[in-house]
């Protein structure tokens, strides 16, 4: 087959054979001769829809008062029956300007089910995706998206106009050590594991990167039986299983299957990364299939480097433990955060010490806390989790345990710092008569979402709070209704 050389056509990409299409629809008024970059993408939305199947007026509606940028909206879009593959390239989103008008965004295609069978006697089939685009909307105000897919019936593919990502995510190397950067951050994972294994902010004032040793910064999930050791996601030689999907607009790597060691427990983790945003998406499930007795099931776990003892003039810096964080914070429930200087809180032996909680517990917060902060106030960046929901259920009718659930905040001078979502937990310390393993059923399920959010600290963490409301209240879809069937 012959290949032609692009042609830049009022700011699109056109190939010559489908010049002669362009030219039609400038002369059918479906796009504009550009005067800005914005006219540019700007289209006739009437004209446009004809070479569609469907289209729908997406409205979001911002109700926190809290302006939104590039915030990431994911939506299903589905056609009947079975058709062709290029329909995943003919789909398009487009910002309303005004009842006439709308400015092409770009959007990025996740995924493909298909299910159902023409026999009338099974479901009707259907073919689905997920489409993701990021969307902007003045505070209190709405924003109407136009969604336009699948080809007409009797239709054929033509090359329309789209929307290229602008100083889109930067992805190098193979799964699972791939490298992502965005505007906002530069993070490596684990060759074996894939698991996160250290960052850096592209705002911070200094080359450190959050790390501990050679394990990753972020443990997914991680569960110990007593007598048989710790089991963790970053255990895996490689992972079980594993699929990368996405492009310069939003990337989703996702690893799922047993654990090495206990291989009844099956878990899943997935990282999606977004251009033009500072945080990380973490979607996470555990699930046993068997019973088992557990002395800690933990999820979303944050780990870096702290050193082991207190520093003196004697001693100097812990150089193989360097310290990364000088404090932890956290909202206090009543508006204001509470935060914790690291260091004034330790023993000659570098463990943590606060008064009415056990030694080495640097604090004792509730499971469902909206965030939780490690930050370096003197070199200017820090990692937040934010919380937007979690799960503990059981799918087969066993009981669900309910021992000690928690946000827990470590310091064992072991050399490192920790905060992690325990599930389940003893209730007593290390070699008390309490320190007991729990019980736990089959088809017991732990899901947790959550992003982590790379930040630059002021007094407040007043980005941290802000992006926590957007992340847990987003933009609010103005759904009209369905049926009646």
């Amino acid at each position: 087959m012959k290949k032609f050389a692009p042609v830049l056509l009022m700011g699109f990409s056109v190939r010559p054979p489908a010049l002669r299409i362009a030219l039609l629809l400038l002369l059918c008024g479906l796009i504009a001769l550009p005067s800005s970059a914005e006219d540019a993408k700007t289209l006739s939305l009437d004209t446009f829809g004809k070479f569609f199947a469907h289209e729908y007026e997406y409205i979001l509606r911002e109700t926190e008062g809290e302006a939104r940028k590039n915030e990431p909206v994911e939506i299903t879009l589905t056609m009947p029956g079975n058709p062709p593959d290029t329909w995943r390239e003919h789909v398009r989103v487009l910002r309303v300007k005004n009842k006439n008008q709308g400015i092409l965004v770009p959007h990025q295609i996740m995924g493909e089910v298909q299910a159902g069978s023409p026999d009338t006697q099974q479901p009707f089939p259907a073919t689905s995706i997920n489409v993701i685009f990021l969307a902007d909307c003045a505070a209190g105000k709405q924003v109407t998206y136009r969604l336009f897919w699948g080809l007409p019936e009797g239709g054929k593919t033509v090359e329309l106009p789209s929307a290229s990502v602008d100083d889109g995510l930067k992805i190098t190397g193979d799964a699972p050590g791939l490298t992502i950067e965005n505007d906002f951050y530069h993070i490596k994972l684990s060759p074996t594991s894939g698991a996160i294994q250290r960052i850096h902010t592209n705002f911070q004032t200094s080359d450190t990167e959050m790390f501990y040793r050679t394990l990753p910064v972020h443990f997914g999930v991680d569960i110990w039986s007593p007598g048989q050791a710790w089991d963790h996601d970053y255990d895996w030689p490689l992972p079980p299983n594993q699929k990368v999907e996405g492009g310069p607009l939003a990337l989703r790597y996702q690893r799922w299957g047993p654990l090495q060691t206990y291989q009844d427990v099956e878990v899943s983790i997935t990282y999606t990364f977004y251009a033009h945003n500072p945080y990380v998406q973490v979607s996470s499930t555990m699930r046993l299939t068997k019973d088992r007795s557990a002395h800690a099931i933990r999820m979303g776990e944050i780990v870096v480097s702290h050193s082991r003892k207190p520093s003196t003039d004697s001693e100097g810096v812990d150089e193989k433990n360097p310290e990364i964080f000088t404090h932890y914070g956290w909202p206090n429930g009543k508006g204001g955060i509470v935060k914790r200087i690291i260091n004034t809180h330790r023993n000659a032996k570098g463990e943590a010490v606060v008064e009415g909680q056990v030694t080495g517990t640097l604090g004792v917060l509730d499971r469902d806390v909206p965030w939780v902060a490690g930050y370096n106030a003197d070199e200017d960046f820090g990692i937040a989790t934010l919380r937007k929901h979690q799960f503990a259920g059981n799918y087969l009718g066993g009981v669900t345990p309910q021992s000690a659930p928690c946000t827990y905040l470590g310091q064992y001078g072991w050399g490192f710092i920790y905060w992690s979502r325990p599930m389940v937990y003893p209730m007593g310390e290390a070699k008390s008569p309490l320190d007991l393993n729990t019980a736990v059923a089959a088809g017991t399920l732990f899901a947790t979402e959550e992003a982590l959010l790379l930040f630059k600290p002021d007094r407040s963490l007043s980005e941290v709070r802000s992006r926590s409301l957007q992340f847990t209240k987003p933009l609010r879809f103005e759904f009209k209704g369905t049926g009646p069937w």
